[in-house]
């Protein structure tokens, strides 16, 4: 079974991005991010994918309600969280979903582990991260000069295989 993890860089606001960028920058984070999920899937949002660059040896698994109309080399367009997850097993025993706001609320139940890095903004967003829910509880605190990423595990994800929730 995949094991997934959900990466993500959120505000005090809980604020990750404002649908077109995000808006700050923090050269520690990105390159915590950057090591953390290079060489592995990544689930992706469509307009996230668009908008970023990919990171050295990541297997985008891009989710869209129209498949079909995307071919990138290297990537795999699905429409689903079984297809999403069965690329991600193809590929590795690991995956990281990565974004945007819709993405991370529909992989969150079956995730098995969160790194949120917790930064310093106040700036409000219109895409937020997810309540990750009493299911989940912190097992370890990385700290960097100016935030920290804080590592959550889920005590009891859901099986994929039982349905969507």
């Amino acid at each position: 079974m995949v094991e997934l993890r959900l990466v993500a860089g959120v505000a005090r606001t809980g604020a990750i991005g404002d649908g077109e960028t995000i808006p700050w920058h923090y050269d520690e984070d990105e390159q915590q991010y950057k090591e953390r999920v290079a060489d592995h899937p990544v689930i992706v949002g469509r307009k996230t994918h668009m908008g970023m660059t990919r990171v050295r040896g990541t297997h985008p698994v891009v989710l869209t309600s129209t498949p079909d109309e995307y071919e990138e080399d290297g990537a795999t367009f699905v429409s689903t969280v079984p297809d999403a997850l069965e690329a991600v097993e193809a590929q590795r025993d690991t995956g990281y979903v990565i974004g945007g706001q819709s993405v991370y609320a529909m992989f969150l139940p079956y995730a098995d582990r969160a790194y949120v890095s917790e930064l310093p903004e106040t700036k409000t967003g219109s895409r937020v991260f997810p309540y990750l829910g009493t299911n989940w509880a912190v097992t370890e605190r990385h700290e960097y000069d100016d935030f920290d990423v804080i590592e959550y595990v889920n005590e009891a994800p859901l099986d994929p295989a039982e349905g969507t929730a």
